[in-house]
């Protein structure tokens, strides 16, 4: 029954994906803010951000007690987030909102919403030059805005394009293009694709390893994650996990692959390139990032963000949030 209320529930969402028709953009709303005094509060570092896809709004989580701080209404439909460290920000999607909202981390609130595109999906951010990156679903293009969300530029890329990810030196950017089976590169200096790698079947989720040296990209159809050579633009592994990885975070010298399908999470030896464990009990997990000794997971089902510990594979804590998480992008604010 929790399966079948699982698929039911997820078709529903993939209407979205199939249909050119999506809802009209919500203007700015107010935000829902938790605190001992039942009023906002200043947000106790460091924070998860976390997209509820079916409230409309997103979960704060301070990591530190891990607790819910706050809920921020936002557009509709959130799926993708992306934090801006120096500014104390997130950015985030709203998929059918046909919007991008920005949300203060200080202050649990929300600054603005403004309308983007056709079907906005992965999001990314890149410090050094303020810039936001969006993949728009439906327009086959990737959106360059600056942190105030003025459009600078759109590029094309592949078919569908899902998860965005920004080189360190916020050179290259790297587009997840589904439909494509391949990742655009895209030079941030000429905002044009410079590069097309082919992957495996619908790759959705990607992140650069922490030494930037490869790019991890979950593939969900086919099963598997191929791990490309940044310097060479070439698939040198590929790796397979469980059922529909969506996608990958990096933490203690490994790579932890949320895959739907299969309630698990794989754990892979980044040195030997292969799948060393697998931890199962995370039900329907999809955004996943990691913060010092601990690997968050979103669980889409139990609607929880849960902790594991990556160096002993132990789920150690976790905490309720909305309706339907996501967390689809990169996630955890620092100190």
């Amino acid at each position: 029954m929790v399966r079948d209320r699982l698929l039911a529930a997820r078709a529903t969402f993939g209407r979205w994906l199939t249909v050119v028709g999506v809802l009209a953009l919500l203007g700015p709303l107010p935000h829902v803010a938790a605190s001992a005094a039942g009023g906002p509060a200043a947000m106790a570092l460091p924070l998860a951000v976390i997209t509820n896809q079916g409230s409309d709004d997103v979960a704060l989580v301070g990591l530190g007690a891990f607790t819910l701080q706050a809920r921020v209404r936002v557009g509709h439909a959130p799926a993708g987030v992306a934090v801006d460290t120096p500014g104390r920000r997130a950015f985030i999607s709203n998929a059918e909102g046909r919007s991008v909202s920005v949300v203060d981390l200080v202050g649990g609130r929300l600054l603005a919403t403004v309308e983007l595109g056709a079907g906005p999906v992965g999001i990314a951010y890149d410090p050094g030059r303020q810039r936001v990156y969006v993949a728009d679903w439906y327009r086959d293009s990737l959106w360059v805005l600056t942190d105030d969300l003025r459009v600078l530029a759109e590029v094309n890329v592949g078919r569908a394009p899902a998860g965005v990810e920004v080189s360190a030196d916020g050179r290259r950017i790297y587009v997840a293009n589904r439909d494509s089976d391949s990742v655009s590169v895209v030079d941030s200096e000429s905002l044009q694709q410079t590069t097309e790698v082919p992957v495996g079947s619908h790759p959705f989720g990607l992140r650069l390893a922490p030494d930037g040296l490869s790019l991890w990209v979950t593939n969900v159809q086919s099963h598997d994650v191929s791990v490309i050579d940044t310097q060479s633009g070439t698939v040198v592994a590929t790796i397979g996990v469980g059922q529909r990885p969506y996608c990958v975070a990096f933490a203690a010298g490994r790579a932890f692959v949320s895959n739907q399908y299969s309630d698990s999470v794989s754990v892979i030896d980044t040195t030997h390139l292969r799948v060393e464990q697998t931890v199962a009990g995370i039900v329907y997990p999809e955004g996943i990032d990691s913060h010092g000794d601990e690997v968050l997971v979103v669980s889409w089902m139990d609607e929880e963000l849960v902790a594991l510990g990556a160096s002993d594979l132990r789920i150690v804590r976790k905490v309720s949030l909305g309706t339907n998480p996501r967390g689809f992008g990169r996630f955890v604010l620092a100190e």
